[in-house]
């Protein structure tokens, strides 16, 4: 049962007992003591209504000094603004909460155990994905095409060659160079192709050798020496000389080595391979559509869903949060930084508070007004009506005992 019924209740059994009880309130003690008491509790109950109905209503229509929250709506709107934003909701309060709070802490519990680590992937590919998206890459290839080429052009080749070469013609770098190329050459002397290109160029001068000599040829063929047998004879002794010069410095490795450091050094200091590679680098920027492929580029590889910078952009997202989860001093710091950020925002728009309550009292209507706080406190003031009327009748039966008393000491 509602507690307002209950209060209508008690009223109720109050009025039925007072009139119940009126014919026998003057035939003894017992009678006249439970009238006094429903009479009372009748008068009470009947008071506390009147009080209670009047903060919200007008009880039996009486207007003087009722319906008192929309009359006075305006005082009452000031007061609970005044209230809410000076003293509930005041800078100290509000930082006095704050400061009890760790926000580092919470935030990590966010980020490592309430789905905060994918929210912020979420957000940041979100957002990454939509402004690369409305990018235009034509506009920005128009932009970075010409510091690009000046670029290309102030690149100076040459120099970068120059300086390359004689780096190669060191001995650190000229021995691994000559070990690379002998290795190639191991390999080549073994491939299919090229003992084909070399077995058709011993053929050509056997037969030049031959020519039209029969001696010749017999003398070849008598001592079985085929073409087969040339080439066979040619691999394995190139073979052996590059073996031999891999595995320990001889007077040809020497030689080599020097003439390929010789040949470096020469190339390092050529003007005409200087003047060569600028020229080349010249024709070459003429032709290249640096602004065209830059756009093409930009197009095929920033926009999509999937485009191939976003795994790195995970990656560092993660190792941005392992490091701060890690990471006392760097939480600390987010600490003080939050606080100091909230409480310089709050002195800064403090005003903006009592706006915004009052903004939202003046949502409500008179009577929306009077229905939700007569919702809130419904409750507790139907309480008061049932209290006034169980405090009525004690006080009622109490009178009645205090006169009777009186009346038999005194014999009235």
């Amino acid at each position: 049962m509602q507690t307002k019924n209950k209060a209508n209740l008690a009223l109720g059994i109050s009025a039925a007992g007072f009139i119940g009880t009126m014919a026998a309130g003057g035939t003894g003690f017992l009678p006249g003591l439970l009238h006094h008491g429903f009479l009372a509790a009748t008068i009470g109950g009947l008071a506390d209504w009147f009080a209670v109905t009047a903060i919200f209503h007008k009880p039996l229509g009486i207007s003087y000094r009722t319906d008192i929250l929309r009359r006075n709506r305006s005082r009452i709107m000031d007061a609970i603004v005044t209230f809410a934003s000076d003293d509930l909701l005041s800078t100290q309060n509000i930082m006095r909460v704050i400061e009890g709070q760790d926000t580092a802490r919470l935030l990590v519990e966010y980020l490592e155990h309430r789905g905060g680590r994918e929210r912020v992937h979420e957000v940041v590919e979100t957002v990454l994905l939509r402004a690369v998206d409305d990018l235009d890459t034509a506009a920005v290839a128009a932009e970075l095409s010409p510091a690009i080429r000046e670029g290309l052009q102030s690149f100076a080749l040459e120099d970068v060659v120059s300086d390359l070469l004689r780096m190669l013609a060191e001995e650190e770098h000229s021995e691994r160079i000559l070990a690379s190329l002998l290795a190639i050459s191991q390999r080549l002397l073994a491939s299919e192709p090229l003992q084909q290109v070399l077995l058709a160029r011993i053929t050509s001068l056997r037969q030049q050798y031959e020519k039209d000599s029969a001696g010749r040829a017999f003398v070849l063929a008598s001592l079985g020496i085929t073409d087969e047998r040339i080439l066979e004879l040619l691999l394995a002794r190139m073979q052996q000389q590059l073996t031999t010069m891999l595995a320990e410095p001889t007077e040809s490795y020497a030689s080599i080595k020097a003439g390929l450091e010789t040949m470096l050094r020469a190339l390092s200091q050529d003007a005409r391979l200087r003047d060569i590679l600028q020229d080349r680098k010249e024709q070459l920027l003429e032709r290249l559509d640096i602004e065209g492929g830059l756009a093409r580029w930009l197009e095929a590889n920033l926009k999509g869903e999937a485009p191939f910078w976003l795994p790195q952009v995970h990656v560092f997202l993660d190792d941005r949060i392992d490091d701060f989860t890690r990471s006392e001093p760097w939480q600390r710091r987010f600490d003080r930084f939050v606080k100091q950020f909230v409480e310089d925002e709050l002195t800064k728009h403090h005003d903006l508070i009592p706006g915004i309550i009052r903004e939202r009292l003046a949502e409500f209507s008179d009577d929306e007004l009077v229905a939700f706080v007569e919702a809130k406190v419904q409750d507790d003031l139907q309480m008061i009506r049932i209290n006034g009327s169980l405090v009525g009748s004690l006080v009622g039966m109490g009178l009645y005992l205090v006169v009777t008393l009186l009346e038999r000491m005194w014999g009235l």
